[in-house]
């Protein structure tokens, strides 16, 4: 970071001269990016006392992330512009940001721009000039210049690096990708090699601490940088570009690893290290009583080269100290550095971070390596999404383990078991959807609501079980980079898993419904109108529909598509994040349409049952009523079952909101994965005795595990007592 604490001298005047004695005045910066000329935010620097004819100020400007967001505001009528607040003002001051050809403070003034093209017209001077943003290759008050510095090629930026035209120097700098450094990226940067053995506990974030001992006594200095680890317990890859005789690791706090030791630095070297336990550091309290780490320091040390004796002790550390046990002749002694273990490397001007996560920085001053360690139930570059049960997607279960560039014989065990269970799912489910929709096409089975219920449930399986397969293939490969393209990706985000709520929750209605057209049968008896049940049966579907379609809208205007990049891995996320309010009602939509249907279901089938047994103990008085009642219950004991079934295989979304919480670690993605894949159990329909004719038979349609039942004694619409 070249221009970090650097000390700009600049000469401003006023807009008007001589300056008016009654305005209040003050600077207004415009930050943009070099390369992309991207807006960043604009500062506002006050000018306190105005009578003075000269004043000098003095301010540290701080560059807004590339993270945050443009504050918006609503106080201020910018006719052709918008509205922004200032980036580093505690009042809230805003101004209008006007479009290209506008200026004024209300946006309403036109003017020709006169800038050149691919340059940027921010605003009018006060000597009728359009203010230029240029690109990296132009220059100039109207970017009318060109400058070719960088199409030089004896002066060209090598290995990859970006060539910055600086046109107040007449030169030129390279911006190095990580791999290299210097003026031209010419030197490869120290690349260290990092694997874990199958033994170590590891946390999702490490520390790395780089020390260059300094010669005639002088403190060393100490570098650090972050790293994430994987899930998968892959290699991780640092590139360091300073010098640096001794690398530590510390993957817990006060936890270290001696990762490095070498006496004379070797510039782009590459390092290969497979941390183990044998690797720690112990304290000194581990290493002696407790007695003796309460003994003042000086007494202390004394003792430092004892546990050097021992030939496994590598490394050991107090509270003032990290000490090394190396060979000095024929003895093993203590070489101990001063290292502040309470350093904090919380960052000191902003925290980046959401929901409470801790933003670590490299550097107290000109922080290059800025990262977010997320508490529990939170992930993302900024901590910003959340593994509650009620956003979680099979995005945030399964991503992580799905391994880049990896075939599928390679990935992760539970990658490759729930490839597996999304073939047999969707199999089985399509087996039985199109085996459905081929019995209840023919019109005598579609004489009553029954068979039009059934009807629409078997396309609402076929449709859900199509899209389940979609879903997890596209997110297979997209997260295996075999497919990147951002405007598929970001459909597909939007509409697939809204479309999957859709069919979960109309095919637990229309089973509801089928539960419904059954307990009117048995209260109408010979009243029952087939006609009217047809009208009601199409009436009913084209509300659910319109009723599921809009209440489950949520899900889509909530998603989004992110990118990350952690650790060199890019990915591509489909990310659904609530506000408070908007979780509150997606909890209470996944309830209604899980509770609703399995309360329509149980209350039908307790109605059959008392009406069938009442109707027959009319016809058979020699049996009292409760014991007519004992053999309904034998007897439709299977509407109970399924309406428990098609319950139970709903109940693990609701379980996974309400009683798991949120995924606390990746270790929770099997719980998640099986909840996730239980809501897409093929449902399976009942068979009736094919020798009947009536369409009532296929009245209970049921999710159950590959489980058929079987009817033995058809329901006649004419005669109810057939229950």
């Amino acid at each position: 970071m070249k221009n970090c604490q650097t000390k700009f001298n600049m000469y401003l005047l006023y807009s008007t001269r001589p300056k008016n004695q009654s305005e209040q005045y003050s600077i207004h910066v415009d930050v943009y990016e070099k390369l992309s000329l991207a807006y960043r935010g604009s500062l506002l620097v006050p000018i306190p006392f105005n009578f003075l004819p000269i004043q000098r100020i003095a301010v540290l400007l701080s560059i807004p992330y590339i993270t945050d967001s443009h504050k918006g505001c609503s106080n201020k009528k910018c006719i052709h512009g918008e509205c922004i607040q200032y980036f580093n003002d505690p009042n809230n001051t805003t101004f209008c940001q006007c479009n290209e050809g506008w200026h004024g403070k209300d946006c309403s003034i036109p003017h020709i721009c006169q800038c050149s093209a691919n340059s940027l017209c921010i605003g009018f001077s006060s000597n009728n000039r359009s203010i230029c943003i240029c690109p990296i290759n132009r220059w100039g008050s109207r970017c009318l210049l060109h400058d070719d510095i960088c199409q030089q090629e004896n002066i060209t930026c090598q290995n990859g690096g970006k060539c910055i035209p600086m046109a107040s120097t007449k030169n030129f700098e390279c911006i190095c990708p990580k791999e290299f450094f210097g003026e031209k990226c010419e030197i490869p940067s120290n690349k260290i090699s990092l694997s874990f053995d199958k033994d170590l506990v590891l946390p999702e974030t490490m520390l790395i601490h780089f020390i260059e001992v300094k010669q005639n006594n002088a403190p060393p200095e100490i570098g650090v940088t972050f790293k994430k680890i994987s899930i998968n317990r892959k290699p991780v890859i640092i590139f360091w570009p300073r010098i640096f005789h001794i690398v530590f690791v510390e993957l817990f706090p006060k936890n270290y690893y001696l990762t490095y030791l070498e006496n004379k630095y070797n510039q782009s070297t590459i390092i290969e290290k497979q941390l183990k336990s044998s690797d720690r550091c112990p304290y000194i309290g581990e290493i002696f009583n407790e007695t003796f780490t309460k003994l003042h320091l000086i007494r202390r040390i004394k003792y430092f080269h004892v546990p050097c004796r021992n030939l496994q002790l590598s490394c050991f550390y107090d509270d003032a100290y990290l000490c090394l046990c190396m060979n000095f002749g024929n003895q093993r002694m203590a070489n101990c550095i001063e290292f502040n273990h309470t350093l904090k490397h919380d960052c000191s001007q902003k925290n980046i971070c959401k929901n409470g996560g801790q933003c670590l920085q490299d550097s107290t001053n000109c922080p290059q390596t800025v990262m977010c360690v997320c508490p529990t139930c939170f992930y993302g570059s900024q901590c910003q999404f959340s593994t509650n049960g009620y956003g979680l997607s099979l995005d945030a279960i399964l991503g992580n383990h799905i391994q880049q560039y990896v075939n599928i014989k390679d990935q992760t065990i539970i990658v490759q078991i729930s490839l597996i269970l999304t073939v047999l799912m969707t199999f089985t489910g399509l087996m039985d959807g199109i085996c459905s929709l081929i019995t209840f096409k023919h019109k005598d089975i579609r004489k009553t609501g029954c068979g039009i219920y059934l009807l629409s449930s078997s396309i609402t399986t076929l449709f859900t079980m199509i899209l389940f397969f979609i879903k997890f293939h596209i997110l297979l490969i997209s997260q295996m980079i075999f497919l990147t393209n951002h405007s598929f990706l970001q459909f597909q985000c939007v509409t697939i898993d809204y479309f999957l709520r859709i069919g979960l929750n109309m095919d637990q209605w229309l089973n509801a419904c089928v539960a419904y057209e059954r307990t009117i049968i048995v209260i109408k008896e010979h009243n029952f109108d087939k006609k009217k049940s047809i009208k009601r049966a199409k009436f009913i579907i084209i509300i659910l529909l319109i009723l599921v379609i809009s209440t489950n809208i949520i899900d889509p205007i909530h998603r989004n598509l992110i990118h990350t990049d952690v650790n060199d891995e890019k990915r591509i996320w489909c990310i659904i994040t609530y506000s408070s309010i908007a979780e509150k009602f997606n909890i209470i939509l996944n309830s209604f349409h899980c509770c609703v249907p399995f309360i329509i279901n149980i209350i039908s089938t307790i109605v059959i049952i008392l009406k069938t047994a009442r109707r027959r103990s009319t016809l058979q008085k020699d049996l009292p009523y409760k014991q007519h009642i004992i053999e309904q219950l034998k007897q439709f004991k299977r509407l109970f079952i399924s309406s428990f079934l098609l319950f139970i295989l709903a109940l693990p979304r609701l379980i996974i909101m309400f009683a798991a919480g949120c995924m606390k670690t990746n270790a929770d993605s099997w719980l998640f994965l099986i909840g996730y894949f239980l809501s897409f159990v093929p449902p399976k329909g009942e068979k009736a005795d094919p020798g009947s004719p009536d369409p009532l038979n296929f009245l209970d349609p049921e999710r159950s595990f590959w489980i058929l039942w079987i009817l033995r004694d058809p329901v006649d619409p004419v005669d109810p007592s057939g229950f």
